[in-house]
């Protein structure tokens, strides 16, 4: 036993008085105590009542409206706290009081599996004040043991042990529980079994739709000593009064041990989520639920930038990939006006939450009713609110780009880009290009699902892929410009015999697309021609990445140069008119990463049908940009 702290000691004394306070109290007065106990506690220990709407979030998501939940998670803490009282109130418990208080539904399932000689195992799920159906079943005559689990507090676990076996039930401590559970059924004996909380040596099992970690003991004690297994739920149905209800033991079915074990871990499940719908301020929420289960929650905070939100998304498949069961939601953050952004994002700086007065009723709402484990946004703007998420929901904080100042050290990762002048940190991974989804899976779904859309009229040559941007607030993407590229992937596809697939983008300007109609409308050498704010097809990107030979980007969008540097095709990239030239802007800190380590190539405008024959003549290595590796490592360690 673990020796007590000075602090354990004052703890000890303090629940001794106040079990001699409530001892002397009357009911009704113990009730009104024990409700503002609860209250109290609602509201005073905020990562408790964080964590009890968490799970009440997860589980009753589509069932009730945010209010409903919070309004639950008080009733829960109220619920707790008489239970609480209860227990202090043990010692002066006896057959009287249960006779008045407590109504048992069902007896008979216990008393036949008794007169079998086999024993019994009570199935006790932490639903209702289940310390007091311990010791009911012992004071109701029953040679009754209950496993129990050693406490943190080893003065307060000794004390609790003391009030059950008072009232006549013995305690089995988990270490020695093989041997004694055995000896007991044998003996046909009662023991009790927790149904719920497997804790890490648990078995997956459903619940509510999701996996969660079962205890699964019990069933092979039952198979092996052919023991009833009977689930024993209490309610409280008013004040200090409960309902005990047994339910018909459950048949142990099955092909073999697993099948078995399985569908009596269904079976048990499916009971206790019967009465969590009916009863849920009974359970304990107080615990994480699914911790040991691969189920993890994820909250995607979407500032409204589609690069952003396609970073994001990768590192979500990233994630996929990992074995663990992923749910994600993508909230959208719109902010009331530019100065409550700048506001709120000053405030995070400083650890101030203000998010709720600075986003719109809207995006406010969603945020409350979403249930995370880790919380996943992009750059600045959004960083503040991620950690104030992810505080509320006990969730992990990951941030994709500089948070700014909402600072690094705070979340639990970062992922940034070299090119924003990263330096290395233990909670930080730093990358060569934009997180993107592109992988020989992404491209082969892509570049089939293209196939379909354009249906060319012949059999596609090996084509040259031409990605183009548009303005940005630094870069211009002007009519000469476009004049000059298109008229050199003409040339170098004219000469070579090569098709030409092509999109835009959204970004792209209205005068720069009635060129590029002009240049490539009805030429045959271009099957495909993508307006994306005409037209736009989803599968364009990936599909003329995975057809494509050698690729022509436009250098403005640091997302799309990495796309095409990770499709393993050759890159040439062209700059646009912009304030970054002669400067060691983020912009070219990245292109210049990427060309020195020998993902793309970057070349002058005039230069793109040269550049294009000499790379489809002499054919040198192609070199991919791949961060996920060192991404998916920092991932598995996080979830």
């Amino acid at each position: 036993m673990k020796k007590a702290s000075l602090i354990e000691y004052l703890a000890y004394w303090l629940v001794r008085f106040f079990s001699l306070v409530v001892i002397a109290l009357p009911p009704k007065a113990n009730f009104i105590l024990g409700r503002a106990l609860g209250v109290s506690g609602y509201y005073l220990l905020k990562k408790k009542r964080n964590l009890a709407l968490k799970n009440l979030k997860t589980v009753f998501r589509d069932e009730f409206e945010y209010w409903q939940i919070e309004r639950l998670a008080k009733k829960a803490f109220i619920s707790l706290a008489l239970n609480i009282i209860e227990a202090l109130y043990i010692p002066k418990i006896d057959s009287r009081y249960i006779n008045k208080h407590i109504r048992i539904e069902n007896l008979k399932f216990l008393d036949e599996a008794l007169k079998k000689g086999k024993g019994a195992i009570l199935l006790a799920y932490h639903l209702g004040n289940w310390e007091l159906s311990n010791i009911t079943c012992s004071l109701e005559g029953y040679e009754y043991k209950v496993i129990v689990n050693e406490q943190r507090y080893p003065l307060l676990n000794e004390l609790l042990n003391r009030y059950r076996q008072s009232k006549g039930c013995k305690i089995i401590p988990r270490g020695m529980a093989l041997r004694e559970i055995i000896k007991a059924l044998k003996s046909n004996q009662v023991v009790a079994m927790a149904g719920d909380q497997g804790g890490k040596e648990g078995y997956l099992s459903e619940m509510f739709g999701l996996p969660i970690s079962t205890p699964s003991g019990f069933v092979r004690f039952a198979a092996n000593t052919h023991s009833a297994v009977i689930p024993a739920i209490i309610v409280r149905e008013r004040r200090f009064y409960h309902r005990i209800i047994l339910e018909a033991p459950l048949e142990l079915e099955g092909k073999d041990e697993t099948e078995t074990l399985e569908n009596c871990l269904r079976k048990s499940n499916a009971i206790l989520e019967r009465y969590i719908r009916e009863y849920p301020q009974e359970y304990f929420w107080f615990y994480k639920i699914w911790k040991y289960s691969p189920f993890r929650k994820v909250i995607v905070l979407s500032d409204g930038k589609a690069g952003h939100l396609r970073q994001m998304e990768a590192l979500q498949k990233i994630a996929d990939g990992l074995g663990f069961r992923v749910y994600s939601k993508i909230v959208e953050i719109r902010f009331r006006n530019r100065l409550a952004k700048i506001l709120a994002n000053v405030c995070a700086g400083f650890g101030l939450d203000i998010f709720e007065l600075c986003i719109s009723e809207e995006s406010y709402l969603a945020l409350r009713r979403a249930s995370a484990d880790v919380v996943i946004s992009c750059g600045a703007s959004l960083a503040g609110l991620n950690l104030a998420i992810a505080r509320d929901n006990l969730a992990r904080s990951v941030c994709v780009m500089n948070p700014g100042i909402a600072g690094r050290r705070r979340f639990d990762l970062v992922i940034m880009p070299k090119h924003d002048g990263s330096r290395h940190q233990k909670n930080t991974v730093i990358t060569d290009g934009a997180l993107n989804l592109i992988d020989q899976d992404y491209l082969s779904q892509q570049t089939q699902g293209l196939l379909k859309v354009i249906t060319p009229d012949r059999a596609l040559k090996n084509s040259i892929g031409v990605l183009i941007g548009g303005d940005t607030k630094k870069y211009k993407l002007t009519q000469r410009l476009i004049t000059v590229v298109s008229s050199q992937i003409k040339k170098a596809a004219s000469d070579l015999g090569m098709d030409i697939l092509l999109t835009t983008s959204r970004r792209t300007s209205d005068k720069a697309e009635e060129i590029i109609k002009k240049e490539f409308g009805g030429l045959k050498e271009c099957p495909l021609l993508v307006i994306a704010r005409e037209k736009n097809i989803p599968q364009a990107v990936g599909g003329i990445l995975g057809l494509c030979e050698c690729v022509v980007v436009s250098g403005e969008s640091i997302s799309m140069v990495s796309e095409a540097a990770a499709s393993g095709k050759y890159v040439l990239v062209f700059r646009l008119k912009g304030t970054y030239l002669g400067k060691e802007g983020r912009h070219e800190r990245f292109l210049r990463n990427l060309e020195s380590e020998g993902y793309i190539r970057i070349t002058q405008p005039e230069n793109i049908a040269d550049k294009i024959k000499e790379l489809i003549r002499d054919k040198p290595p192609i070199k991919k940009l791949d961060d996920r590796a060192k991404v998916k490592e920092a991932m598995r360690k996080l979830l």
